[in-house]
């Protein structure tokens, strides 16, 4: 539920009086929340001096005498100009919203503590090594050592009238595990594929939901090719209500804090230096997430004594997460690995406080989370309830009549990923790099991997849970009988990889990572496989030629060639609907003509062929199961069915017919009258499109927009225009430079949130970005001075040096 307008206004105008009411006098006392970057400060907890050079793009180059001082250092700059992001994001994983936000938060907040990353954030430290603790401990001192500066706060902070806490080790591990939440959807498409088995049966739900793709190849070399989609073994039927509310809950979440949504991936490649130009492997990386401003990266070079890395940041987690040392270089992309299983749970009638196994009744676990709501005298009771599975997340809908409990590796209490991450930092080769992914347990990732000895690989890395034979994680199992129950883990042994393969290259974009002869189930949910047949083709050519250069893995990078609509544009033209529509041939053909697939901006045959393409998707699945679940559904794996229908397959034509009329539809009927639609939203007259000029159809760019949302800003009417950020551009969901396409609003709200290129044999090309900038002060030259760079295909040099760049320095003294 959007926050009241009444509320905020009261709060921009209490805002503006006092802006105005100062004047210049106003505006400076605003700017003073910027952070200092030159000249020496003390600060308490620091063993010996640290210097933060930042760049003219706000990149700070760290360098330090102890990793410990170095992440203080890191600490230190994340709070200068991430504060407020670092205290929603804790205040997200928390479930500590309404304490700022007000009443409209306080079922998430429900949700979230009832989900317990809080929980696990502390008994994951609990658990962590010593030497990793302690790194926590120091990057939350820098935190806290500019906290206790006690400067002026971000507009943030002015706005909702609040002040951050000292910085906890425990909120740091906290992101790490809303990260997980974030890369996860293994519970909403078990709901989505159960609500879909009862509606339509188990062959139409797997047109729709395929748990493999046919024709796709696994990253792993010699793994077999694809398997066959299994049938869900039976289980029992959903209440639709449970079901469905469950489902709003994980949409409002991912709307509401800018999380990935369905359509998202990531890409990753990694070359061999016999195929490189300079002699020395090159890898290439671009992690797909949800578009925010403030981006959810920072860059930054850390230089401790065992530490010295360049690459991406988390605001709140010290160390990096993806980049290189001087030894090693990585990315990541997700594993999509089913690490989320629904469990339906009977609970005792009379008291509500047991629930049965198949030994007998056992005691719920019952967590009182009082959550304090912002303008209330007295917190709201709440009970968290957890299940020998995991917390009852279906405590959060009124009057649930389906209990539903969630296990989840990303709680259990001995989560040492933190400990991996700063392993992979000091890794000098790959005996240490694989001894660190080990220790990796969420959110399960491959990794792409390449060493200045020359070595290539890729890894599949996280806590993977094994089930009993028959049991895939397909759909919510009872849990009171315990024959659903996880049975391990997948050994780290056992896990895919790969190294130094015969073709020289190894890639992933969240598809099929191994095929038929690996005999672990990994995952329900493999990305549709275009943007790897894009990448792997492309690989290939440069193979042949040889010499390649980070110049063409940069074009790959960006390119926008979606082979989904290059199919679409192919059969439409072959069925001959333009030339039968009656008016159409000077426009279509000309607009069809210009679309070979390449999703540019400026183009209008891509606006005309994207928009027909969902017009189409969406004809054909409206009239089974309505508006919502259609919007759902067409969101997650339609183009794989679109491409059948338009091929002939007898089974997939089913989906032509409008179950609405008398009549039999095709899928050239359904492509006629989607074209209207499309029509229509490009700007042309559905009747006689030839009449008005090919001039006056939108552009891609006219109609597709990447969004940069502000937590929670960007829900205010009237702070919006401030916070905020778009930009037209292009590409879709399946080009290589992804564009993901909202399917009502057109736009683009998954984006590259990160871009790294890696020549081992020529570092000093080393190139990277992210999306937005630098600050997440809205009054910072580094605000959004990255937005259009980063749409455009700029980079960003990646250094790692041992002298610091020309910038402005600011040195770190210990207090005495």
């Amino acid at each position: 539920m959007p926050v009241t307008r009444v509320l905020w206004s009261r709060r921009l105008a209490l805002f503006a009086a006092v802006t105005l009411a100062l004047g210049g006098l106003g505006w400076l006392w605003l700017r003073a929340s910027l952070p200092r970057t030159a000249g020496r400060v003390s600060v308490r907890g620091l063993h010996a001096s640290a210097t933060i050079t930042r760049d003219r793009d706000g990149v700070p180059h760290i360098l330090a005498a102890t990793d410990a001082d170095a992440v203080f250092a890191l600490g230190y700059a994340h709070a200068q100009d991430r504060l407020w992001q670092m205290e929603f994001q804790r205040r997200v994983a928390a479930g500590r919203l309404s304490e700022v936000l007000g009443e409209s938060t306080v079922n998430t907040d429900r949700y979230l503590r009832t989900l317990g990353l809080h929980r696990a954030a502390a008994t994951a430290y609990k658990a962590l090594d010593e030497d990793s603790r302690s790194l926590l401990r120091a990057y939350a001192a820098g935190v806290n050592g500019f906290l206790a500066e006690g400067g002026r706060l971000p507009p943030e902070f002015v706005i909702l009238q609040t002040r951050p806490e000292p910085w906890r080790p425990e909120d740091s591990l906290g992101w790490i595990k809303m990260m997980s939440q974030d890369l996860a959807g293994d519970y909403e498409t078990e709901l989505l594929r159960g609500r879909l088995l009862a509606l339509l049966g188990p062959e139409r739900m797997a047109d729709l939901l395929p748990d493999y793709v046919a024709g796709a190849l696994p990253s792993v070399p010699g793994s077999g090719g694809p398997a066959g989609s299994a049938a869900p073994s039976p289980a029992p039927v959903l209440d639709a209500p449970t079901a469905d509310g469950l489902l709003a809950m994980g949409a409002d979440l991912r709307s509401r804090f800018s999380m990935m949504l369905p359509g998202g991936g990531s890409n990753s490649w990694v070359v061999s230096g016999r195929l490189a130009a300079s002699g020395k492997p090159l890898l290439a990386n671009d992690p797909h997430l949800s578009a925010r401003i403030p981006s959810v990266w920072y860059l930054a070079e850390l230089h401790g004594d065992r530490i010295h890395a360049v690459g991406s940041t988390l605001p709140g987690v010290p160390g990096i997460v993806i980049g290189r040392n001087a030894h090693i270089a990585w990315g990541l992309t997700s594993l999509v690995a089913d690490t989320q299983d629904l469990y339906l749970e009977r609970l005792d009638p009379d008291r509500g406080r047991r629930y049965q196994t198949e030994a007998g009744w056992r005691d719920l676990t019952l967590i009182d989370e009082p959550i304090w709501v912002k303008g209330r005298q007295r917190p709201e009771p709440w009970v968290a309830r957890l299940t020998r599975h995991g917390p009852l997340i279906s405590d959060v809908l009124a009057d649930a009549a389906q209990p539903m409990a969630l296990r989840w590796t990303a709680l259990d209490d001995d989560d040492s990923s933190f400990a991996a991450l700063i392993a992979i930092d000091r890794a000098a080769g790959r005996a240490d790099f694989q001894a660190a992914l080990a220790r990796f347990v969420t959110p399960p990732q491959n990794f792409a991997y390449a060493d200045d000895a020359g070595h290539i690989g890729l890894i599949g890395a996280g806590r993977i849970p094994l089930r009993p034979e028959g049991l895939h994680g397909e759909l919510p199992r009872p849990g009171w009988d315990g024959a659903a129950e996880w049975t391990g883990f997948v050994p780290f042994e056992s896990l895919p990889q790969a190294w130094d393969p015969d073709q020289g290259w190894l890639a992933n974009a969240n598809q099929l990572l191994v095929g038929s002869s690996y005999p672990f189930h990994l995952s329900n949910q493999w990305s549709p496989p275009y943007r790897m047949t894009r990448i792997s083709g492309r690989l290939n050519e440069l193979s042949e030629r040889g010499d390649i250069t980070l110049d063409d893995l940069q074009a790959l990078q960006l390119d926008r060639r979606s082979l989904p609509i290059a199919t679409f544009a192919a059969a439409a033209l072959k069925l001959g609907v333009p030339a039968a529509s009656g008016g159409l041939d000077l426009v279509l053909n000309a607009l069809l003509a210009a679309a070979d697939g390449t999703v540019e901006r400026d183009s209008r045959g891509a606006a005309l062929l994207e928009v027909w393409f969902a017009a189409f998707a969406r004809a054909a699945l409206v009239d089974e199961f309505g508006e919502e679940l259609a919007r759902t559904v067409i969101a997650e794996r339609h183009p794989q069915l679109v491409e059948r229908m338009l091929a002939g397959d007898a089974g997939a034509a089913l989906w032509c017919d409008d179950r609405r009329t008398m009549g039999l539809e095709s899928c050239a009927d359904l492509l006629k009258a989607s074209l209207g639609d499309a029509l229509e939203r490009v700007g042309l007259p559905r009747e006689r499109p030839d009449d008005a000029p090919a001039s006056a159809a939108a552009t891609w760019g006219d109609l597709h927009h990447s969004q940069y949302p502000h937590n929670p800003f960007s829900e205010v009417p009237l702070l919006r225009p401030l916070f905020h950020r778009s930009i037209a551009n292009g590409g879709d969901s399946y080009t290589v430079n992804v564009g993901n396409v909202d399917p009502e609003s057109l736009d683009q709200r998954n984006v590259p949130s990160y871009r790294q290129l890696i020549d081992f044999g020529r570092p000093d090309t080393d190139r990277f970005m992210h999306t937005t900038g630098q600050s997440g002060n809205l009054l910072s030259d580094h605000y959004d001075d990255l937005i259009e760079r980063h749409r455009d295909g700029q980079y960003l040099a990646m250094r790692l040096d041992r002298s610091p760049p020309p910038g402005q320095a600011l040195v770190l003294e210990p207090l005495p």
